[in-house]
């Protein structure tokens, strides 16, 4: 049994649906069943901070996908971070999981100030402690975290963006992402760690190129100074705690400091940024 935490989010969501499609049996752990997309797999109600519901919803699973928490709302996100990760494991003992996979971020390897980077640091640190197979799973930049600006780019012709505008960032497709897990689930592959990459480097403005030729609209980039991060991030419903972390992860990468660990090693995925874009806005 595959067992699936954080199933209702992008990455989730479709890697059930890889391992449904192709036959594997998987299990759902989610705080709200009713936001789960198919409603025909098993499910399991666990809030990540209880111990004693995240073991129930382990048993009888031999492997199991796991990852950080997304709380905007946290005012202490790397202490939850902490805590969940402390449960996956101890929940991993008691009932026996042979095989954990773990959604990981390229820069887990840097011991530094990189902020949200940081919990998926603790994920490998804390989950390496463990006896069984482990694998860490290292992405880059993700396509779809474009998208919350289509709206704002419809009406205004404008894409925020907290990156300078020419700065080329790793990117790639989450729906390849969501393949490759399932692959490294039900496969015996011989790392331990795989770090993701797209086809090539894509900036702020080459996404806004992309999204005027798909939109048939003109849209620029509008670069938000570092001075305004936290207001503009608070203004969205971010506390102060996690707007500082996913501050600190932007500037670690403007930086030049987000990095593969083994670069000449990295899995480059295949969906172009332009294809995944036009997917999605038809979809």
């Amino acid at each position: 049994m595959n067992i699936i935490v954080g199933a209702t989010g992008q990455v989730g969501s479709n890697l059930i649906g890889e391992l449904k499609n192709s036959g594997f049996p998987v299990r759902a752990v989610v705080r709200n069943p009713d936001k789960l997309s198919d409603k025909t797999i098993e499910a399991r109600t666990a809030d990540l901070f209880h111990l004693e519901q995240l073991t129930e919803a382990f048993k009888g699973g031999t492997t199991v996908f796991v990852l950080t928490p997304e709380n905007p709302t946290s005012n202490d996100i790397i202490e939850d971070t902490k805590q969940i990760v402390e449960n996956y494991k101890r929940a991993i003992q008691v009932t026996g999981i042979k095989k954990v996979v773990a959604l990981s971020c390229v820069g887990a390897h840097i011991d530094s100030n990189t902020g949200n980077i940081l919990m998926s640091r603790i994920l490998e640190q804390t989950l390496d402690e463990l006896d069984i197979e482990k694998v860490f799973v290292r992405p880059s930049y993700y396509f779809s975290n474009w998208l919350m600006y289509v709206e704002t780019m419809k009406q205004y012709g404008v894409l925020p963006s907290f990156f300078p505008e020419d700065l080329k960032v790793e990117m790639h497709s989450p729906i390849d992402l969501a393949k490759f897990i399932a692959k490294v689930m039900t496969e015996t592959l011989t790392e331990k760690v795989y770090e993701l990459t797209g086809q090539q480097k894509y900036s702020s403005l080459d996404v806004a190129n992309i999204f005027s030729k798909l939109l048939n609209k003109n849209v620029s980039v509008q670069s938000i100074p570092q001075e305004n991060w936290i207001e503009t991030l608070m203004s969205v419903g971010f506390t102060e705690n996690t707007a500082k972390n996913l501050s600190d992860m932007t500037q670690a990468v403007i930086d030049n400091k987000i990095v593969a660990e083994h670069p000449s090693n990295t899995v480059k995925l295949s969906t172009t940024l332009e294809k995944y874009i036009e997917e999605q806005l038809v979809g």
